[in-house]
């Protein structure tokens, strides 16, 4: 699992020593969740270990968290391959509760399901502290700062529709995994899915998410201030015990 997970959702590190910190973008109908000032309170908050000044180590961790027409985050879930330190435990706790920007359609503030990037780094190439809105599946077609399509929360979302059947919980985590693609239209519609990974009961499980997925709507993927089609993964995980 780590490795498949390696490859196709973890982003290059090496790219992430030039990147700078997210830059707001918006379009006349919708307007992506941004981090506000959420940048500063995490860097406050996460004590980074004196270790990674000595290794160099570039970590990212990757979240998702609900994000509210207020902006408060919330259900915050993160999760860090190399487990480094518990910069996993530490990020999660800092965002949980953090104002972010809304998303908005229309003008008018949406609660949406935003995936992003925590990167920590202690060297003299970026800054220690760098969020990025997208899990890097996309870096190579998009760049470093493209906006992942955010799943819209005042609609049907695939989670809570799976959860009244499925006992899956949400996001990356050691384990085995359901990965299911939708590829989201620059209208915020989903056009079709496709199950890319899933095994044992979690392909039944892989069924009812494409179901709940068709159904979705989404602030739209963004390059720069352009709506674009893009892909979104919903994924769940099932601990190694369970």
């Amino acid at each position: 699992m780590k490795s498949r997970l390696t490859n196709k959702v973890l982003g290059s590190l090496a790219i992430l020593a030039v990147v700078l910190p997210f830059s707001s973008s918006a379009s006349s109908m919708y307007q992506p969740a941004q981090f506000g000032n959420a940048v500063d309170q995490v860097s406050q908050k996460v004590v980074l270990p004196e270790t990674m000044a000595t290794d160099k180590r570039t970590i990212a961790v990757y979240c998702q968290a609900d994000i509210a027409v207020s902006g408060v985050a919330s259900n915050v879930s993160c999760f860090d391959k190399a487990a480094y330190d518990d910069l996993q435990g530490q990020t999660q706790r800092a965002i949980e509760g953090l104002a972010f920007s809304p998303a908005k359609v229309d003008g008018e503030a949406v609660p949406v399901r935003m995936t992003f990037r925590v990167v920590y780094s202690r060297n003299d190439s970026q800054p220690n502290v760098v969020m990025l809105p997208n899990l890097g599946t996309l870096q190579r077609e998009h760049g470093v700062h493209y906006i992942a399509p955010q799943e819209r929360l005042d609609q049907a979302d695939w989670y809570s529709a799976y959860s009244a059947s499925g006992n899956g919980k949400p996001f990356f985590n050691e384990g085995r995994l359901a990965r299911i693609v939708g590829d989201v239209s620059a209208d915020g519609e989903v056009e079709s899915v496709r199950t890319v990974e899933a095994s044992g009961r979690a392909r039944r499980d892989a069924k009812v998410i494409e179901t709940a997925l068709k159904k979705s709507r989404f602030i739209p993927g963004f390059v720069g201030e352009n709506a674009v089609d893009m892909h979104y993964i919903a994924v769940v995980n099932y601990p190694e015990n369970d």
